[in-house]
């Protein structure tokens, strides 16, 4: 199925202004009335529904409000590219608004819809800020996303995720850990450029004891751990290749099913899965958030 027939030029609003995020909701609820036969207060509802349960913003400068209600046949999408960023209520701001209202009957395009967008704006952010009308928009579109109907599988899900180089120090594996909200990070060779292990927060924060410690049931009367400060003090000049752990226990490969990443989280109590395309090419990451916002809360 291709994008352009749940996309249409007349669905596309280019360099709107809005002077907050209720501004632009109420916009594509008013859309929405048009388009998908709701009244304006219903679509309203719905959208905010949705933004109860959590962000909708998928990074890139992007959101995708959405939400599936019974009373809409099909699938409704309008492009809102705003004039200047809209900051949204967790803080982050975003300058392209996807929107979706669904019967929510339509579960495999629904997804693949989601997804579609997040790899067009991971991919495509600068030719969309450089089109100029709503047909050149729609075309650029239209050429890259390519709605299948085919079942949706872990590549679905994979996120884009930092890579840390092997030699590199631990103080350089926790700074890009902060910058990225993220615990864990896939460990590559910086001979072969593939993946050679993971580092977890939680392995550097118990390099820092001596394994005696963990056989202790009480560690109230410890108040100052001068082996912790020593460990710390040279987070510089440790390197990440002598605390990380075997990868291949977290690989999934991209074409793998729904149920075979959830038996695998399950089975080895994962929290985070490594996508790896053919060629053993990494992908990106499944982690429980993906789980949440692509299936069990869409």
């Amino acid at each position: 199925m291709p994008f352009k027939k749940y996309l249409s030029e007349n669905a596309l609003f280019m360099d709107r202004d809005f002077s907050n995020w209720e501004e632009a909701l109420k916009f594509l609820s008013g859309e929405f009335e048009r388009k998908a036969h709701l009244s304006r207060r219903e679509a309203l509802a719905l959208l905010k529904q949705r933004e109860e349960i959590g962000s909708t913003w998928v990074g890139y400068d992007t959101a995708i409000p959405h939400n599936h209600s019974p009373k809409i046949e099909g699938v409704h999408i309008l492009l809102v590219r705003t004039n200047k960023p809209v900051e949204l209520p967790d803080g982050n701001h975003v300058r392209y608004i996807f929107s979706l209202l669904t019967s929510g009957n339509e579960g495999n395009t629904y997804l693949a819809i989601l997804q579609e967008i997040s790899q067009l704006m991971m991919n495509e952010r600068k030719k969309l800020d450089d089109c100029k009308t709503p047909s050149e928009l729609l075309n650029l579109i239209n050429e890259t996303c390519h709605l299948t109907g085919r079942t949706l599988n872990a590549s679905d899900l994979a996120a884009p995720w930092p890579i840390i180089d092997e030699q590199a120090s631990i103080g350089k594996a926790l700074d890009l850990m902060k910058q990225h909200g993220v615990y864990f990070l896939p460990v590559q060779s910086k001979k072969t450029g593939k993946l050679c292990g993971v580092l977890d927060l939680v392995d550097l924060l118990k390099a820092g004891f001596p394994d005696y410690v963990f056989s202790l049931s009480d560690l109230s009367l410890i108040q100052d751990f001068k082996p912790v400060k020593f460990f710390w003090s040279r987070e510089e000049e440790l390197k990440v290749g002598d605390f990380m752990r075997d990868y291949r226990p977290y690989v999934i490969r991209s074409e793998s099913s729904y149920p075979e990443l959830f038996f695998l989280m399950i089975k080895g109590n994962r929290r985070h899965l490594l996508v790896m395309n053919p060629g053993d090419k990494f992908k990106g990451v499944i982690r429980p958030t993906q789980i949440i916002d692509k299936m069990l809360r869409p």
